[in-house]
């Protein structure tokens, strides 16, 4: 099921063709349901970015159906609104001209790859001259992650400390070989593995993968 909420005719006439051609039903509502409102998730949510509440669509698909693609779709391409949408969570903004042509291909990409969810991080070209610590960022789903450009590498990990819950971000970073130091007690961490390097830490990082597309960053919302 697709599960549009917009009455744009030009949005649903496009998005009826896709349905048709995946072999989805296609729901239009006003509001976005509750859980035990439907039989089953829905393979994708899409919004007109034009009106309504983003953040609370946003926290209401995530929380309900963690695996729905969350599509948000605008009249003419607006980079700030475009990037906003995507800070807030969406998984693929697009316009009404072109969703007909790019929903169906990542739509399936997805299915087949739901752990696939990402969130916007910034243009690489935003840090193509900085080392060390590029963003930091604490997203309900991964709670605070520290994000590394290392001699030509994205990489994110978990940005406590697992002895004492210190920033490691506000520590010493090697750009050369990735270990960051706890800013607290010293405990030695390699930001690339997660690896736990040095105690008195007992405990390895999480890392989230980051994965570049168009010249934009993106944190994956499932940990390696």
């Amino acid at each position: 099921m697709i599960l549009t909420l917009t009455s744009d005719p030009l949005i649903l006439r496009k998005l009826a063709k896709v349905a048709t051609g995946m072999r989805l039903d296609l729901v239009e509502a006003d509001r976005l349901p509750e859980e035990a409102d439907l039989e089953a998730p829905p393979a994708a949510v899409v919004v007109e970015l034009a009106s309504g509440d983003w953040l609370e669509v946003a926290t209401g698909t995530k929380g309900r159906w963690p695996q729905t693609m969350l599509v948000g779709v605008l009249g003419v391409p607006d980079p700030a609104i475009w990037a906003e949408a995507e800070d807030l969570g969406f998984d693929m903004v697009t316009t009404k001209g072109a969703i007909g042509r790019a929903l169906p291909k990542r739509l399936e990409a997805w299915q087949k790859d739901p752990g696939g969810r990402r969130l916007r991080l910034f243009a690489v070209d935003e840090v193509a001259g900085r080392l060390g610590v590029v963003k930091r960022l604490d997203h309900p789903e991964t709670g605070p992650v520290a994000v590394y450009h290392l001699a030509g590498d994205l990489v994110a990990v978990s940005d406590l400390c697992p002895h004492a819950g210190a920033m490691l971000s506000h520590g010493e970073v090697s750009v050369d070989d990735g270990i960051v130091t706890c800013p607290e007690h010293g405990s030695r961490f390699d930001t690339r593995s997660g690896e736990r390097v040095r105690g008195p830490a007992d405990l390895g990082l999480k890392v989230w993968p980051v994965v570049v597309e168009d010249g934009q960053a993106y944190l994956r919302l499932d940990p390696a």
